[in-house]
């Protein structure tokens, strides 16, 4: 791999970490729900207008933002929300691969080699000895919420996978427009309008 490609990889890891952090502590004055919200509304608004339309259909658009954005995202926050570490869930959250690799083999047809299979499982059990590491401080349903917030960014992949995007980062802009009203709206009946008065004092 050139030099330049693994700066960048090593950029995107540093990138991907922050934002763990930047959640945790962004839900210390937003409810987990309308945080969401906030956050894809600031993705899509007004890069919508600047990237052009992603080249794919309507229910691929639609497919990524209910999987990749409002289910992985909705059930990530409230898994750190409810106490999950902000490190533990960026790590536990990679089970999204074993994931993939399952329902790229059921409703796709895909055959993974041997050696993608072996990684796989050597990085969930690396990952499950963390988990069980830390599993004393750990509430067990912020966790199974991180654990389906990956299965749900797994179904994602299948939806950008068949879908097969010529512009990617405009799929991923137009796929940020799905989440903010339904969880604006779950947040306003699960969280309520105190919650969204207090944050937006906190802003």
């Amino acid at each position: 791999m050139p030099v330049r490609h693994a700066l960048l990889a090593a950029c995107v890891a540093a990138g991907w970490g922050l934002n763990f952090v930047v959640i945790d502590v962004g839900l210390d004055s937003f409810p987990p729900l309308l945080f969401v919200a906030l956050r894809f509304t600031l993705t899509a608004l007004p890069a919508v207008f600047l990237v052009g339309r992603p080249g794919v259909g309507w229910r691929a658009v639609v497919g990524l933002g209910l999987f990749t954005s409002t289910g992985q995202f909705a059930l990530l926050f409230v898994a750190i929300d409810q106490g999950l570490p902000a490190g533990l869930a960026s790590l536990v959250l990679q089970v999204q691969a074993v994931f993939t690799i399952a329902l790229a083999v059921l409703l796709l047809g895909e055959r993974p080699a041997a050696r993608q299979l072996a990684g796989a499982m050597l990085a969930t059990t690396g990952i499950g000895v963390i988990a069980l590491g830390r599993g004393g401080d750990v509430a067990l349903l912020a966790l199974a919420a991180c654990v389906l917030a990956g299965a749900s960014w797994a179904v994602g992949n299948i939806v950008t996978r068949c879908a097969r995007p010529s512009a990617p980062l405009a799929l991923v802009v137009w796929s940020s427009l799905i989440p903010p009203i339904p969880l604006a709206a779950l947040s306003l009946g699960v969280e309520g309008s105190a919650a969204w008065s207090e944050a937006f004092a906190n802003l």
